[in-house]
């Protein structure tokens, strides 16, 4: 049975329960309407006309989210069709955008501070309204903890205190985090009511809480008893001890949110997440809404910055700290490598308005901690946290501090086989900065990484696996154009192969694959070069199942049906490399980093005495005298003037006598040619010579001859051909 065919029985029996509303007028449809034209039209898989009616509806002027969210209550499993269309129609983003806006109405109604008050006064009821009311603020769910907490600091509620406490714990995880905010309250007697209420429910991201109210010497000893024996209840619970320092809790609790550890992970389902504060003013928890994006960051910089509190030297916590930092920022849309304080991203709300730059706070902690947030971004493979760690490491760190025998002074050249060019080079610029007089473990990569990053040019360069060949070309000639370099091949080996001769990087792989896609794709993932290639599978509908283990393996794979057109399939490779976190290599960046590693060549040449070897990079360095950037060929030219190579030499001359050649480069160019003579001798073949000793008599422009003739008598030729140019004046 065909794909179609299994969502069409799907949506039909998700819809059981549907009133089946007649169309709306267009321009004059309620809410109501639309919203049941737009399942019902989903059922009868006429998705057209559903997303019609759909963004209709999100584009209505009475749409309230909460409205919405009871109209999708009213409409039996709505929910299960929504999702059914997210996974698997053509109008999975209007579907999606209606299932957002259902969750903005559950979320505004989770948080009405009124309802949320009247719940909580329902609990002084006979038991099954007590039951229901507690119910409520279990939906409530960390937004009716403020209140709870409130209530149990107002002497009139005192008769509702003992029912408050006993739904505290009920109200599960998303209690936590305000209410490990909320023990810092001044009322000791009201602490200890909390700390119970942390260790009855049982979780342990609250145990570095405890521990630090449990060895704080300004709360009462009573309050330190109970925050031991809470957390003796959370280690019974949880069958294991947690007997860190308080500190060292703290860096733990980090990791988790740094990681997005299931136990501390935001709603999914949500745009935003709270980052909960205690106001010593007011005496109540305040929520902080973050987009969801940061909210992993922003936590592990907050408990960070509580374990530096506690223990100022956790060199952990600084790293970390940093880490999570440049990953905000990265998340904020912003260039981690920027200093710029003008440079504006998303907001967030947690920060002041002058909060300076990741880059300033990793150059400013040292070498050390900028090498263990490199460390750690190595090891996860996050691009831009190894971006952000290099900058500030190229700010502050010579030869001593960038290499050494110390664990963590490995992770700049572990960053040299990152997955990432972009983090590649950098770390070789990084590295050729420093200079170092003596060899490393993969100093032998630096020069070679910077060669590759002279070719870049910011296109997308296209590798097509298909062993059909209409198929092969079919693709190749579709995705080709101005911005996008295309080959193909009928094996993987093959089309790695010429990608290996023919691309500087890749952007993409497309695979036709009537074989083993999974033995190939782990094949691409073995070359760190390409590792984190975005890969995109053509499929067939009978594929579908066979390949499920295998999308949800790995984020950096896709699939889309085998006719896909272009537009599709640029579209998916591009949300792939997103979801790999790929640095965007656009012409501009390119083109910048060409520079940078042309400078880096030239110093590690005229310097002379570095442990890299220039000469490995000469290849690279021809090739690119053919590049469209004048600058950077410039640039070329003098690199390769200092390298001891006849063909080095040979390159140069090529160029610099091409009259085909613009002036503004020609001149430069024989003054590199000059260069390298003077410091190797005259390495060129004789027709050349000819043709400069004719560019040094013969030329017409004054500037051009002049600099050739700089350029001839560098080379020191014998009396025979200096006679010549004197000779060729003679007048009898």
């Amino acid at each position: 049975m065909k794909r179609s065919a299994f969502l069409l029985i799907a949506l039909v029996l998700a819809s059981v329960g549907f009133a089946q509303t007649p169309a709306g007028d267009s321009g004059t449809a309620s809410v109501d309407n639309l919203f049941a034209d737009f399942l019902h039209y989903s059922v009868l898989g006429r998705f057209q006309l559903a997303d019609a009616h759909a963004r209709e509806l999100l584009d209505h002027p009475d749409l309230d989210p909460v409205a919405l969210l009871k109209l999708s209550e009213q409409h039996e499993r709505s929910m299960d069709t929504l999702l059914i269309l997210i996974r698997n129609s053509s109008i999975a983003d209007s579907a999606t955008a209606v299932l957002t806006k259902i969750y903005e109405g559950e979320q505004s109604q989770r948080k009405d501070a009124d309802r949320v008050r009247i719940n909580i006064d329902k609990l002084g009821g006979p038991p099954q309204m007590e039951y229901n009311a507690t119910q409520r603020l279990i939906d409530s769910g960390e937004y009716a903890t403020p209140w709870m907490v409130q209530t149990l600091r107002d002497p009139e509620k005192k008769a509702l205190w003992p029912r408050v406490i006993r739904a505290l714990p009920a109200i599960g995880k998303p209690a936590v985090n305000p209410l490990v905010e909320a023990a810092s309250v001044q009322d000791e007697s009201l602490r200890q009511t909390l700390i119970f209420a942390l260790g009855e429910l049982g979780y342990a991201q609250a145990v570095p809480y405890l521990q630090a109210l449990a060895t704080n010497e300004d709360v009462s000893p009573e309050s330190q008893a109970a925050a031991a024996t809470a957390i003796e209840r959370i280690e019974q619970r949880g069958g294991y001890r947690l007997r860190a320092s308080a500190a060292d809790g703290f860096v733990a609790l980090a990791e988790q949110f740094y990681d997005a550890h299931g136990s501390v992970k935001p709603d999914a389902r949500l745009n935003d997440a709270n980052v909960w504060y205690w106001n010593a003013t007011n005496q109540f928890v305040d929520a902080v809404a973050v987009p969801r994006r940061i909210f992993g960051s922003v936590m592990a910089m907050r408990c960070c910055e509580r374990a530096l509190s506690l223990e100022p030297n956790h060199p952990d916590a600084i790293a970390l700290w940093l880490a999570a930092n440049i990953r905000r920022e990265a998340a904020l849309g912003m260039n981690v490598e920027s200093d710029d304080a003008s440079e504006q991203g998303d907001s967030d709300p947690t920060r002041p308005q002058d909060f300076p730059r990741a880059r300033y706070f990793t150059s400013t902690a040292g070498a050390r901690y900028a090498h263990m947030a490199l460390q750690r971004a190595v090891a996860d493979g996050d691009a831009q946290v190894a971006l952000g760690a290099i900058a500030g490491l190229r700010d502050v760190a010579g030869a001593s501090s960038l290499i050494g025998s110390d664990d963590h002074q490995q992770a700049i050249a572990e960053a040299l086989k990152f997955p990432d060019a972009v983090v590649r080079i950098r770390a070789a610029l990084a590295l050729a900065d420093a200079l170092p007089r003596s060899g490393f473990r993969g100093s032998e990569l630096v020069v070679p990484v910077l060669a590759n990053a002279l070719l870049q040019t910011g296109r997308s360069n296209i590798l097509v696996i298909a062993a059909d060949q209409g198929a092969l070309n079919r693709l190749t000639n579709d995705l080709r154009d101005a911005d996008t370099n295309v080959i193909g091949a009928a094996t993987l080996a093959e089309g790695l192969e010429r990608a290996r001769r023919e691309l500087e990087s890749l952007s993409g792989i497309l695979l036709i694959s009537a074989g083993e896609p999974a033995r190939q794709i782990t094949a691409i993932r073995e070359r760190y070069e390409i590792a984190s290639t975005p890969i995109v599978l053509l499929t067939t509908q009978d594929q579908e199942g066979f390949l499920d283990e295998i999308l949800k393996g790995d984020t950096g794979v896709a699939a889309v049906d085998a006719g896909a057109d272009r537009d599709l399939l640029m579209g998916r490779l591009a949300e792939v490399a997103e979801r790999l976190g790929r640095t965007p290599l656009t012409a501009d960046r390119a083109k910048k980093m060409a520079l940078e590693a042309a400078a880096a060549l030239h110093r590690i040449a005229a310097d002379g005495r570095t442990s890299f070897d220039p000469i490995t990079a000469e290849r690279a360095l021809t090739a690119t005298l053919d590049a469209a950037n004048e600058v950077l060929r410039v640039s070329v030219v003098d690199v390769l003037a200092l390298l001891p190579s006849a063909s080095a030499q040979r390159a140069i001359a090529r160029v610099a006598l091409d009259t085909d050649q613009p002036e503004s480069f020609r001149i430069p160019a024989l003054g590199a040619l000059a260069q390298s003579a003077r410091r190797h001798g005259n390495e060129l073949e004789s027709d050349q010579v000819d043709v400069l000793m004719d560019a040094a008599m013969n030329e017409s422009n004054m500037r051009l001859r002049t600099a050739a003739s700089h350029a001839l008598g560098a080379l020191n030729l014998p009396a025979p051909k200096t006679r010549q140019t004197i000779l060729r004046f003679h007048r009898g």
